[in-house]
């Protein structure tokens, strides 16, 4: 068991900007900037103003997702409705067993965090190949805004028999607050760079998870 010392060494930062009530209700417009929310960031995700595509941060690039499903580097003064970036920290590196399903990788995130204070949230990256790939992204709204369950009523989904990139997102604790996503969110980027989106389902062939116990801030505007 790791001393409070050591864990305050060891323990990164994630910053949330906005919560997932504002979110689910419809608030797409814009409170932040791709360069605001994501410089000197690990790994990050978000949502683009107007629902226009998912966010992937990772290797100091940001990427937005749009409907057709082929990713573009964001803008820097893109804006953002809602982003989630996490920064510093000691990385804990595992190879996945094969036949690891999202279910399954939560265990595993689990299995890193340990005996982390209750409410700790795990940045989480996984590189590797997979098969049973389903991602999504939405088409862009306009004002008035709907509903993100609405908005979710007519994503466009792209499945994989077979694919290989990077998945990154956080795990968040179970409970829904309705400040953080409960569970585990990830988005994927393509090795390829040719497809990405939200993560809803994957199976890894081979696959390494590389996770981070972080301290976690939201900001709310």
């Amino acid at each position: 068991m790791l001393d409070n010392a050591l864990r305050a060494s060891v323990r990164g930062h994630v910053r949330q900007v906005e919560t997932l009530t504002d979110l689910e209700a419809g608030h797409f417009a814009a409170v932040t900037t791709v360069e605001r929310a994501f410089r000197g960031c690990t790994i990050g995700l978000g949502v683009a103003e107007a629902a226009d595509g998912e966010i992937v941060a990772l290797d100091d690039l940001v990427w937005r997702v749009p409907a057709d499903g082929a990713p573009l580097i964001a803008r820097p003064e893109l804006g953002l409705p809602f982003a989630v970036a996490a920064s510093g920290g000691v990385a804990s590196t595992v190879p996945l067993p094969a036949g690891t399903t999202m279910s399954t990788l939560v265990s595993a995130i689990d299995r890193v965090r340990g005996d982390a204070a209750p409410g700790s949230v795990v940045a989480v990256r996984v590189d590797g190949t997979f098969t049973d790939v389903l991602l999504r992204s939405e088409p862009r709204q306009e004002p008035p805004y709907q509903l993100l369950s609405h908005v979710l009523e007519h994503e466009v989904r792209f499945a994989f028999a077979e694919w290989a990139g990077t998945l990154v997102g956080f795990r968040f604790p179970d409970a829904s607050d309705g400040v953080a996503i409960p569970g585990l969110h990830l988005h994927a980027l393509a090795a390829d760079n040719a497809s990405g989106g939200h993560c809803h389902r994957a199976t890894v062939v081979a696959a390494t998870l590389t996770a981070w116990i972080d301290d976690v801030e939201f900001t709310v505007s």
